[in-house]
């Protein structure tokens, strides 16, 4: 795949020479839990409301088991097959305790709402809503990820303005038991430098690895127009720990994929409208240098999207692209493109799927 050096969006922030650096925490002792069989949701949606930085909002719908997540999770699995690292993600139990089907969607874009919400749509008329009392605490949230027990992680992202969602409380990442349904404060995630006036964000993409059960956040705490020094942090999802960090980097979107040389994480730049990657090793800490994969550049109807979410599907990579400045002014159109790259595993590399750049109308 021939790759470009990416147009600069007039009013986007310039990418500065620094390069990622890896920070490792110490090593707490693994935990040796047995794998369980798990279960897959269906693809989340996207749902995302609000200003130019349409990061709040996702949707993850509980859905049936597939095979193919069986076959990822299966007890005494060592293999890892080509693809992404969600097959494990477990049904909330609180969820039936409420009366839904596996059918039901946890939402973080419900217009009328803050926080988290489980929705189902029965019928034509309006759909079921249901929110914990402790699910406003964090204002308005932006992605959502499941763990193998059920348990829901989000983090807060501003939408519109921050009166809701304070500058300084935008670092952190919370936890939905699984089976109670109360959310707790879970992680505050250290930024790099107190949070400037031009940028009200700070933890912005959230990634779940059933292979390490643990989970991987970007932040761009801190950053300003003059320094980029955003954060990729890998967390134990249990014992809500750092266990290492890739410094100097701004990013919005990251997931998790096997390839045929192993495993890497990806991540969207926010400045730039690029995909990069780096290597993970069997404990899933940051492993050699980053790499870009792809280029958004004059792709879609804007030319520069920033990826704001990263999935894969077997071999396929589903990017959900976005305008992104760093700033919350409400756009004219609330829409978003997806773009689909296919992954081919003789060179490593991936190369644009036929149904990319499909536009998408967010409520």
């Amino acid at each position: 795949m021939t790759r470009r050096k990416p147009r600069r969006a007039a009013d986007a922030w310039k990418q500065q020479p620094s390069r990622p650096v890896v920070r490792a925490a110490a090593k707490p002792q693994a935990d040796a839990a047995a794998r369980s069989e798990g279960r897959r949701a269906a693809p989340a949606r996207g749902l995302a409301t609000g200003g130019v930085a349409r990061l709040g909002g996702a949707a993850v719908v509980i859905a049936a088991v597939a095979l193919a997540a069986w076959w990822l999770s299966r007890p005494g699995a060592t293999d890892r097959p080509i693809g992404g690292v969600y097959g494990c993600r477990g049904l909330p139990a609180f969820v039936a305790k409420q009366g839904f089907s596996a059918q039901a969607a946890l939402s973080t874009s419900e217009r009328q709402l803050v926080g988290l919400a489980v929705v189902e749509s029965a019928g034509p008329g309006p759909p079921r809503v249901y929110q914990h009392p402790s699910w406003t605490q964090a204002g308005t949230l932006a992605p959502i990820q499941l763990d193998r027990a059920g348990n829901v992680f989000v983090v807060p992202a501003p939408q519109i303005n921050v009166l809701r969602n304070p500058p300084a409380e935008q670092n952190a990442i919370y936890r939905v038991d699984g089976r109670s349904g109360e959310m707790q404060r879970f992680l505050d995630l250290p930024a790099a430098a107190a949070p400037p006036d031009v940028n009200p964000f700070g933890a912005l993409g959230l990634a779940f690895d059933c292979d390490t059960d643990t989970l991987y956040v970007t932040s761009v705490a801190g950053s300003d127009r003059a320094r980029e020094i955003g954060r990729i942090f890998h967390v134990d999802s249990r014992a809500a720990k750092v266990l290492s960090r890739l410094d100097n980097v701004d990013a919005i979107g990251v997931g998790v994929f096997n390839g045929v040389h192993g495993k890497r994480l990806y991540y969207g730049l926010a400045r730039l409208p690029e995909v990069w990657s780096v290597a993970l090793d069997d404990r899933g800490e940051f492993a050699g240098t980053p790499r870009l994969e792809l280029s958004l550049e004059s792709l879609g109807p804007r030319g520069d999207d920033k990826a704001r979410r990263i999935r894969f599907d077997g071999a396929e990579m589903r990017i959900h692209g976005i305008e992104f400045n760093f700033n919350l002014i409400a756009p004219t159109e609330k829409q978003e493109t997806v773009y689909r790259f296919r992954y081919d595993p003789t060179t490593d590399g991936w190369m644009r799927a036929p149904r990319d750049d499909q536009p998408v109308d967010l409520p």
